[in-house]
């Protein structure tokens, strides 16, 4: 590692005079951030004991000032303050990036809702991504009954790397007009991504899992994750089937047949691409939630947003109440997390629906229901029966 190091700070010192006379038109603090670093990775982060006052557990919410900011303030309080949770709000602004980044560091667990769609905005969400070492991303896609799906059963768990190779942002230039980006992966990275993913496929009681690669490729950056993933497999998660998947027979298999999938994992040059193909072939990515998570910190969003889909005026109302259930569930509040969950699909399955599902509605109206359907439940199961006949 020593030898690495000097070899990364050895290099930088020798491209950085180049880069400043015949590269000012290139991105690159991405390899100077990773030389200071001393490794081709993220820092580490030192963990700080959660925010608990009162027996209360703080999170962190990271709001725009767009609609859809606004929007998922008021829908996450709402939810938060039905479910009777001991569970508090800092609420931060997303001019506030120091403060967010401390609030997260002390808090463990944040939700972040607003379309990032501009360069700036998304470096900034990168940095922060990379500083607290949130080095997966998962996301659970599922078929709901009348809302744009055609397929029955599908239920499908995205994992994929998130902050490792292109993320790490290695672009130089060494010569006038050469322009030379870096994707570069390690084995002590790999060989965590993977454990993670087998851990969480045990987790979830699930059996198969599909590898999605493009090998033929990059037989080196793609074939050494396949391989590793083979040799786990075989060492210690022999409960857990492995199929090596090529990315464009897995994406025809997911458009004709998406039901023969159990747990697709991938790295971070796939990652968005396999979320939007996933969630587009059950609905949309407005039903759904994801995660980017650490060991020591998670920030929650629903897809739509984490995707930055920015055609949609309106924050979905399906994505945030997923987000919260997926919380609620990583606090430890898992009874609360059920009976929200179990009545957000009663809500589908009664037709309340928004406009871009074919029905009437609006959010704050999914919402509200969801919230009375959840105050109607403390009284006992007779009388919300009583108050949905009424």
């Amino acid at each position: 590692m020593l030898r690495q190091l000097k070899s990364v700070r050895c290099m930088a010192s020798l491209l950085h005079p180049i880069r400043r006379d015949f590269s000012d038109s290139v991105f690159q603090s991405g390899f100077d951030s990773a030389a200071i670093k001393g490794d081709v990775g993220p820092a580490p982060t030192y963990r700080v004991p959660q925010a608990k006052y009162g027996g209360i557990t703080f999170v962190t919410l990271l709001t725009g000032q767009t609609i859809i900011g606004k929007q998922g303030a008021s829908y996450m309080k709402g939810l938060l303050h039905s479910a009777r949770v001991p569970v508090g709000m800092h609420q931060i602004s997303d001019e506030q990036e120091a403060d967010y980044f401390n609030s997260v560091l002390r808090n463990h667990a944040a939700v972040h809702i607003d379309i990032i769609h501009d360069a700036a905005e998304k470096r900034k969400a990168l940095k922060i991504c990379n500083d607290l070492d949130l080095y997966m991303f998962m996301t659970r896609i599922r078929t709901f009954p009348g809302f744009n799906c055609r397929f029955p059963d599908v239920d499908i768990q995205l994992i994929t790397q998130n902050n490792m190779g292109n993320y790490l942002e290695l672009e130089y230039s060494p010569v006038r007009g050469v322009v030379e980006a870096l994707r570069v992966v390690t084995e002590q990275g790999i060989d965590r991504v993977l454990r993670f993913a087998f851990e969480a496929t045990r987790r979830a009681k699930r059996k198969r899992m599909t590898l999605v690669h493009l090998r033929d490729e990059w037989p080196v950056t793609d074939g050494v994750m396949v391989d590793a993933a083979l040799q786990l497999q075989r060492c210690e998660y022999t409960d857990i089937e492995v199929e090596p998947l090529d990315l464009g027979e897995c994406v025809g298999r997911l458009i004709l047949s998406p039901g023969c999938f159990d747990v697709l994992v991938t790295n971070d040059r796939y990652a968005t691409f396999m979320a939007t193909i996933c969630s587009a072939v059950c609905g949309g990515a407005t039903l759904f939630s994801a995660v980017e998570i650490g060991d020591e910190h998670a920030v929650f969003k629903p897809l739509q947003t984490k995707l930055s889909l920015t055609n949609y005026q309106f924050l979905s109302p399906y994505g945030i109440i997923s987000t919260c259930v997926d919380l609620l569930y990583h606090l430890g509040h898992s009874a609360c997390a059920e009976a929200m969950w179990t009545e957000m699909l009663r809500t589908m399955k009664d037709g309340v629906k928004t406009v871009e599902f074919g029905g009437r509605d609006t959010g704050e109206y999914v919402v509200c229901n969801l919230v009375n359907r959840l105050r109607c439940k403390r009284f006992g199961d007779k009388s919300t029966a009583e108050a949905n006949n009424n």
